[in-house]
């Protein structure tokens, strides 16, 4: 039975979201630090109490995605 976490499409949208929750990690960052610009920049969506929770749990994300990163990347090179 094919893994299904080292098919190509997983591969991918792993890379993607890898791309995408740090970003989030900074821009949740930047909301508690220089919480007036980011309020103004997003029209209040994301405000200091919001960006604080959000880059309170965004590491649960991160390491999970960061270990499937790393299990996919086992023995990439029997399987190119």
């Amino acid at each position: 039975m094919k893994d299904i976490l080292k098919s190509r499409l997983a591969n991918q949208i792993v890379q993607v979201l890898l791309l995408i929750v740090p970003a989030l990690y900074f821009i949740t960052g930047l909301g508690i630090t220089q919480f007036r610009i980011v309020e103004s920049v997003t029209l209040g969506l994301l405000t200091k109490p919001l960006a604080f929770k959000m880059h309170d749990y965004l590491w649960v994300p991160f390491v999970a995605l960061l270990l499937m990163h790393i299990y996919q990347g086992v023995n990439r090179s029997d399987n190119p």
